[in-house]
């Protein structure tokens, strides 16, 4: 912040800030020469190129009242600027917004002429950035809120909320003090607190202070001490650079600290008519230590006591006045030196804290609803955690039979009828499909014919004692007769026959009817469905839970709803690669009878009983696998 008495334009000024916010406690002119000093009362004190006074009416947008200087120019984006400003301050809390140029705006309510209410804003507009940080524009926020509620202010602005305007201000200036001494004694406070908050170390703010407190109320010792828990620890001195905390006097004066923040108010000794409070530990350190007058004031922060500041002074008592000041500076500095005290400490040391504060919001009355929350998070985290859970192996199934017929084509020739489809039951000695006999039927009769002629042959001969031509004529009759047998077994085999009852699961011939076929031609297939068993499919992430024995259940796609136990007999040793991807093929049986549904090549999942694991461990163990498996853990 400029200095006070030095205009954004680098002029000096006639008068200072003080003198300036001092001249309106008795100020008899008219409204608007008012705001004219108060508006340069706050630009200067704030270093501001530019301030600017709105107003904001039921039937009205915002309007300019006045502005400080009254000849500024206008920046590219003010109008834009002030008017955003304006309109976040309006829930009651000053808004700050450091870029693209530093800037302050406060709000407050006041009654107009007509009796309505309306709005009043104070935009403040610096000439530059300024690298704030977050201690000094909370600071800077506190001083708009102050000046709002200067004594003759207050009076030309009633506010409707005063808790705006007043939250600030721990009691009202005592009515001895004269009026411009108040707001010379106010303006020095402010400017107190806005050095306390640029300070960036904790000590020496702290030091800066207390010295600065011993010379301005004429005090010999001025301590103060912070809060740790339920004591109070003596960290600065006036004027005394190293102390020793374990001293006799520093124990007393922590003992009265502590009586001090214990009671949550001032202790002055000796004990004012108008003082209710204990004070035995002040009259103990007053009296083994020759302190003729002790004030106490506990420094605040959101209604809990953080440090107490005890002021030492042999002139004489400290008067109201002087209390007031004390009072306005404890609750303009107690915010600046908490966040000083939590921040400007080792790593260790904030951690520490840090994780005591989480204690005390844990064990405490506040959160109450959070805490419910986070204590069901833990109860369903150890649930999980703890909680035995079935584990189950999920694979793909396929029905499959043990005994398999390949009916083949008995002989060449042709299609001559099929009296089975795909799918259809077959009992056994069942006509399957038949072949064309005719040619068969002529090399029958032709067969039968050589044997005959043979067998007059060998007769001849044998009447004719030509014994040779007799063997050959026989020879020729049995070769013959062979014939005819595989002429009449082919002729018997043209119709195909179940061998045992079945279910045909390949072979559709009816679209070939008339075709020839070759012998060996696979013409049907014909499953056995006495002998049926599962084939599994696992994948190589799950096959190491395998065992044999191991028991479950499964489904068909078709009846999902229908359960069937079954019992792993055997694991192939090999993988075998489906899909792209690596299985394992695992046969199973199936403990159910066959229902008469079910046909070889149905498939369906099953869910193999692998023992009991954590619930949270079967939700992650998928999961883990993988990271595990990606970053090599």
């Amino acid at each position: 912040m400029m200095d006070a008495r030095t205009s954004p334009r680098g002029t000096t000024q006639a008068r200072s800030p003080a003198s300036l916010l001092a001249s309106l406690v008795d100020f008899d002119g008219d409204e608007e020469g008012f705001r004219a000093v108060w508006l340069e009362a706050l630009g200067t004190g704030f270093g501001a190129r530019r301030v600017l006074l709105l107003q904001l009416a039921a039937d009205r947008p915002w309007q300019a009242l006045a502005q400080w200087p009254t000849d500024a120019a206008d920046a590219p984006d003010d109008g834009r600027r002030v008017f955003d400003l304006a309109t976040q301050a309006l829930d009651g809390e000053p808004i700050c917004q450091p870029t693209p140029t530093w800037a302050l705006a406060a709000t407050t309510e006041v009654e107009v002429a007509d009796g309505t209410v309306a709005v009043l804003a104070v935009v403040i507009l610096a000439a530059e950035t300024r690298s704030a940080g977050a201690a000094e524009t909370r600071q800077s926020l506190e001083l708009l809120k102050l000046a709002l509620a200067l004594p003759r202010l207050r009076g030309r602005m009633a506010s409707t909320r005063p808790d705006q305007s007043t939250a600030l201000m721990p009691a009202t200036a005592p009515s001895t003090l004269d009026p411009t001494q108040a707001v010379e004694r106010l303006y020095d406070v402010l400017r107190t607190s806005i050095e306390l908050a640029a300070e960036p170390r904790f000590l020496k703010a702290v030091f800066g202070l207390c010295n600065q407190l011993a010379v301005r109320f004429a005090c010999e010792r001025v301590c103060l001490g912070w809060v740790d828990g339920a004591y109070v620890r003596l960290v600065a001195v006036s004027h005394v650079e190293k102390f020793d905390p374990r001293a006799n006097a520093a124990r007393d004066l922590e003992t009265a600290m502590e009586e001090a923040a214990s009671q949550g108010a001032e202790v002055c000794w000796p004990v004012p008519a108008d003082q209710p409070l204990v004070c035995r530990a002040h009259e103990a350190y007053a009296r083994a230590h020759g302190c003729a007058h002790l004030l106490s004031i506990p420094l605040r922060v959101d209604d809990q006591t953080c440090a107490v500041l005890t002021l030492e002074r042999s002139t004489g008592p400290f008067d109201e006045a002087e209390r007031f000041e004390l009072r306005l500076m404890a609750e303009a500095s107690a915010r600046s030196l908490r966040v000083l005290r939590q921040t400007d400490r080792w790593l260790g040391a904030r951690i520490l804290a840090r994780l005591k504060r989480l204690r005390d919001d844990l064990l405490g009355p506040s959160y109450t609803a959070w805490k419910l929350a986070g204590i069901g998070l833990v109860g369903v985290a150890a649930v999980l955690a703890l909680l035995p859970w079935p584990y189950r192996i999920e694979a793909p199934i396929a029905l499959r039979s043990t005994d398999v017929l390949f009916v083949p084509a008995p002989f060449d020739g042709y299609l001559r009828d099929v009296r089975v489809d795909v799918g259809d039951a077959a009992q056994a000695e069942t006509v399957l499909l038949d072949l064309d006999t005719r040619e068969l039927v002529l090399e029958e009769s032709m067969a039968v014919a050589d044997e005959l002629r043979y067998a007059r042959e060998a007769e001849k001969a044998q009447a004719a004692r030509q014994f040779a031509d007799m063997q050959i004529a026989l020879a020729r009759r049995q070769q013959a007769a062979a014939k005819l047998a595989l002429i009449r077994h082919q002729i018997a085999s043209a119709q195909v026959r179940a061998p045992f009852a079945g279910i045909v699961v390949e072979g559709d011939l009816r679209k070939n009817l008339g075709a020839p076929v070759r012998k060996g031609d696979l013409l049907l297939k014909l499953a056995h469905t006495a002998n049926l068993y599962l084939e599994l499919e696992v994948d190589q992430v799950d096959v190491h839970e395998l065992r044999p024995g191991m028991t479950g259940a499964f489904a068909f796609v078709g009846r999902p709803d229908q359960r069937f136990a079954t019992t792993v007999d055997r694991i192939d040793p090999a993988a075998t690669m489906r899909e792209g991807r690596n299985v394992y093929l695992v046969r199973a049986r199936i403990d159910a009878p066959p229902e008469s549904w079910w046909r070889p090549g149905m498939g369906g999942a099953a869910r193999l009983d692998a023992g009991e694991r954590s619930v949270i461990w079967i939700m992650t163990h998928r999961t883990v696998r993988f990271l595990r498996q990606v970053f090599w853990l």
